[in-house]
């Protein structure tokens, strides 16, 4: 299983900024989780979670122009989405030569306006609720990565419950196309638990993790 550093590196004032992805290209990771949307003037695409009110935000060029020369699979999620942002995104990315190894991803509200039919050579996810709407989302869409979240203490517990029963393991075999991922862990326990399961392509993580 693949380890990819969630929001660049870990939750905190210093997620999703340049010094974050410094410190995932000098771990031992194969990749980085971050997302992006519209700087609030609409001018440029900013890597931020919430909408961005610094005026040091990071922006997605400045990001990509760091991790093309970096090892790091990408997997960029959409917090909002228009045709135009989308255009711009993959035009950055294609300036970089980032196209095949990255993966757009969004919650579904936004990632059913993707491109599905042309989605060229990105890879485009959705973030399907679990044990719901995983085989209505596969086939509706035909996406390459499928994330689950898993953000809270309680939503781990239900997860690993729900799992036992319900055997992800037959999912993943049912769909071998698909790339399957967990965000987010956030302890060691988290991790070696996640390690042990059949099927994942990757987990996302804050670091360190406690």
């Amino acid at each position: 299983m693949k380890i990819f550093a969630h929001r660049g590196w870990s939750a905190g004032e210093n997620e999703n900024t340049l010094l974050a992805f410094k410190n995932s290209a000098n771990a031992d990771l194969e990749g980085i989780e971050f997302d992006i949307r519209y700087s609030t003037d609409g001018q440029s695409v900013v890597v931020s979670h919430d909408p961005a009110t610094s005026m040091h935000v990071l922006e997605l060029e400045e990001a990509l122009l760091f991790l093309s020369v970096t090892h790091l699979e990408l997997l960029i999620e959409f917090k909002e989405y228009t045709p135009d942002l989308y255009v711009k995104v993959g035009e950055i990315l294609r300036k970089y030569n980032l196209e095949e190894r990255t993966t757009l991803f969004a919650f579904h509200s936004v990632a059913e306006k993707f491109p599905w039919e042309n989605r060229g050579k990105v890879k485009l996810g959705i973030i399907a609720p679990y044990p719901h709407h995983i085989k209505k989302y596969i086939e509706a869409y035909h996406p390459d990565v499928v994330l689950f979240g898993w953000a809270t203490k309680r939503e781990r517990t239900l997860f690993k419950i729900i799992w036992s029963v319900c055997s992800l393991p037959r999912i993943f075999a049912k769909y071998p196309h698909v790339k399957f991922i967990i965000g987010v862990a956030f302890t060691k326990k988290d991790k070696v638990w996640l390690d042990t399961q059949t099927g994942l392509y990757c987990c996302t993580a804050d670091f360190p993790l406690l």
